[in-house]
């Protein structure tokens, strides 16, 4: 993997922190923002996983294990929030 393309996806994953960053300063911390914010951390996770761990081109196996356990904890985070708006 090239250095320029792990730069590209440096600057997006700082470019959704700013964005995760100004939608939590906002203020509205309503359904539709957490589910943005979690959806933010969800791609981050993933170009992490794919790009920083270099899961790439490794198994399925490993890449879904490691994906998967993102998506639930990401998931447990979600029913949290659901569950505390009850």
């Amino acid at each position: 993997m090239s250095a320029h393309f792990l730069n590209v996806i440096w600057v997006a994953l700082m470019v959704a922190t700013v964005l995760t960053w100004f939608i939590g300063k906002s203020g509205q911390m309503d359904t539709g923002a957490v589910v943005a914010i979690l959806v933010i951390a969800a791609l981050k996770g993933w170009m992490i996983i794919y790009d920083f761990m270099a899961l790439r081109r490794v198994r399925l196996l490993w890449r879904g294990a490691v994906l998967g356990w993102l998506l639930a904890t990401l998931a447990l985070i979600l029913l949290a929030y659901w569950l505390g708006l009850k």
